[in-house]
């Protein structure tokens, strides 16, 4: 619930606070901080996410503190972040070059990026220190809503004149310095670390050599992952720092179809876990099946809502984020894809053969930076979308082929053709027909519609199941279905 709330507030500063109280070259400079530091964190803190969560829980023992794991987990960041700084130290002169016409501005506010990314760095290690703890609740609060709440208020602050944009950008990046410091309050609060490691009994149980090996191979997939959720950004970013506001606007609407997917992988991850452990292939097969079935008809319905209604949204907006409009569905079509193909990666990296996930993120890592480099120049933010859905539907489809020849397994029946028939013919009604009202009211009208025509067919299809069986009595009966063979 938490994560949807957060997810809220989240689109209402990003759709509606943002565009309307900073300008497009604030927004975008804002933006291109907080991307910029959010990779170079995932380099600094060196895979300490992963590291504690696999480890802790061998250490676990309130009695002993943990073997003294807190402090070791500190020591640990505080000498990759110390090491890390050297190396950006002297990456700061390249990545103004990279940045060509706008290196001087980039370079300007290279601090703000440093201190962004090592507050982040403890946010991640303190983080996943509660959540080894089985404490994520409260972690998850401050992060995605105490934060987020934050960050409105410095906007308005500055809107009102009290703060600088200079004020504005320090005490944006101090509200994750003021999270990694209330993380680690809490983690006193309802824990007893220990500050001093005991290093021996560490060499003993897990070995030194091991966490090392192991941050090293997470902090190559880290930096992977995290730089594809913020590369066309940063690459957005070389052309005109203003389009980045306008593009992390046109793309958050179209990525907003993948919040059911974080939420269902949360609990597919383990549960494809304990089938894989126990060698019974039918539960992940059946698992697969079900995720691409009910992934694909929310993320259809939300596509819909998208596609519809993108142009009125983003009509309420100051007029330069307009253009974005392509921009999203571009985006959300990509996202329909890997909403699509289920819960594969689950599955990917739960198997024997995990190594083949990193492998294709790499592929889909390298595609990701030449496409941005390559259409960018020419297509502006489109060329960055573009590249993002092409990404996305070549690195669904090298998962899909892998555990299609791999486990002799596939999500796609017949209800799959039917729903990509339903989604497509109420996208080409809903954007050839028009309204002649308001955005206010054609936004609203639109979904009621969409969603009573997308509702009925699919219950009169029997494609959902589940939802059908919790039904009223009197609404099974007017929603009589045929279940597909």
């Amino acid at each position: 619930m938490l994560v949807y709330i957060g997810t809220l507030v989240g689109a209402v500063s990003l759709l509606f606070i943002q565009p309307h109280f900073l300008t497009t070259d604030e927004l975008g400079l804002t933006r291109l901080i907080l991307s910029c530091g959010t990779v170079v964190s995932s380099l600094l803190s060196f895979g300490i996410s992963s590291v504690t969560v696999r480890y802790l829980p061998r250490l676990f023992d309130r009695e002993r503190r943990h073997s003294g794991f807190f402090g070791f987990m500190m020591l640990y960041l505080t000498t990759s972040v110390a090491l890390g700084l050297c190396v950006l130290y002297f990456l700061k002169a390249p990545l103004e070059w990279i940045y060509g016409p706008h290196g001087d501005l980039f370079g300007a506010n290279y601090g703000y990026v440093i201190l962004l990314a090592v507050s982040y760095s403890f946010v991640l290690g303190l983080n996943s220190y509660c959540v080894a703890l089985l404490r994520s609740v409260f972690p998850t609060f401050v992060n995605d809503i105490l934060v987020r709440l934050f960050f409105i208020a410095l906007i308005l602050l500055h809107f009102q004149g009290v703060l600088s944009f200079n004020g504005f950008l320090l005490g944006f990046c101090l509200s994750y310095t003021a999270q990694a410091l209330i993380l680690a309050v809490y983690a006193l609060i309802v824990d007893r670390p220990g500050f001093v490691p005991d290093i021996g009994h560490m060499r003993r149980h897990i070995g030194l050599r091991s966490i090392l090996r192991y941050g090293a191979v997470i902090t190559f997939t880290a930096i992977n992952s995290v730089s594809l959720k913020y590369l066309d950004s940063l690459f957005v970013g070389r052309i005109e720092v203003a389009q980045v506001a306008v593009y992390s606007v046109a793309a958050f609407i179209g990525l907003i179809i993948e919040v059911p997917m974080t939420a269902l992988e949360r609990i597919a991850n383990p549960a494809v876990s304990h089938a894989m452990a126990a060698k019974d292939m039918a539960q992940v097969s059946t698992i697969y099946h079900r995720s691409s079935r009910f992934l694909l008809m929310i993320g259809g319905l939300m596509f819909l809502g998208v596609v519809m209604n993108v142009r009125d949204l983003l009509s309420l907006l100051p007029p330069e984020y307009y253009p974005g409009w392509t921009v999203s569905i571009v985006i959300a079509f990509g996202a329909l894809i890997n909403m699509a193909t289920g819960v594969n990666h689950p599955i990917l990296i739960n198997s024997d053969r995990y190594i083949y996930g990193s492998a294709f993120l790499v592929v889909l890592l390298a595609i990701t930076v030449i496409g941005n480099w390559l259409l960018i120049p020419h297509l502006g933010m489109m060329g960055a979308a573009v590249t993002s859905c092409s990404a996305n539907i070549v690195y669904n489809g090298l998962k899909f082929e892998f555990i299609r020849r791999r486990f002799h397994m596939q999500p796609f029946d017949r209800g799959t053709v039917q729903l990509l028939v339903l989604i497509t013919v109420l996208t080409v009604a809903g954007t050839l027909v028009p309204l002649p009202w308001s955005p206010w009211v054609n936004i609203p009208v639109r979904a009621v519609i969409a969603l009573a025509v997308y509702v009925a067919v699919v219950l009169r299809l029997g494609l959902a199941d589940e939802v059908y069986d919790q039904l009223p009595g009197f609404l099974r009966k007017y929603t009589k279905r045929s279940v597909p063979s």
